[in-house]
């Protein structure tokens, strides 16, 4: 006999004990010889172990789920290029502090809130230099990407969703 119990995507195949030939005695009185007995309580345990897997398949079903968004690593293997090719106007693979001026203040004239971003530009970009050198490397234009990640990932969770991208109160398009 073969019981099929199936939920939310998750099957389960019990297979209980096929016919077997009549004993000859008969258990606590039942009237029923000993193997159906035994069979049928068999089948009864069978129905319940299934039963408490077929409740228990969503929650198994949900540990070890990854998180839906993206991480940080994901986030800046996607935008730093897109973001140093904008930034790096002439293309001999630094940006300087006018490129990234000139970006800033271009986004400053977009978003009228931003009136000091002159003064906060130089100041951010003398921050995300580290090594000094006048000018911003690949990996310190990912820095800057992580410091976005940072303010847009809401929840602090650590993954950017799609709710955390397209939140109205902080632009989620990739720059400074």
């Amino acid at each position: 006999m073969r019981i099929r119990i199936t939920t939310e995507g998750a099957q389960f195949l019990v297979l209980a004990p096929t016919e077997s030939p009549p004993p000859r005695v008969s258990v606590s009185g039942t009237g029923l010889p000993a193997s159906e007995t035994l069979r049928q309580m068999i089948i009864r345990t069978l129905i319940a172990a299934g039963a408490v897997l077929a409740l228990a398949a969503p929650a198994l079903a949900q540990t070890g789920a990854a998180p839906s968004g993206m991480t940080l690593e994901q986030f800046q293997a996607k935008n730093t290029d897109k973001m140093f090719d904008r930034l790096d106007t002439n293309k001999d693979g630094k940006i300087s502090p006018e490129e990234f001026a000139a970006f800033r203040e271009g986004n400053a004239k977009a978003d009228a809130k931003a009136t000091k971003a002159g003064k906060r530009g130089q100041r951010m970009f003398a921050r995300f230099d580290k090594d000094k050198d006048g000018s911003l490397s690949r990996a310190e234009a990912a820095d800057v990407l992580a410091m976005r990640f940072k303010r847009m990932d809401a929840n602090n969770d650590g993954v950017l969703t799609i709710e955390e991208l397209q939140a109205k109160g902080r632009k989620a398009k990739v720059g400074v």
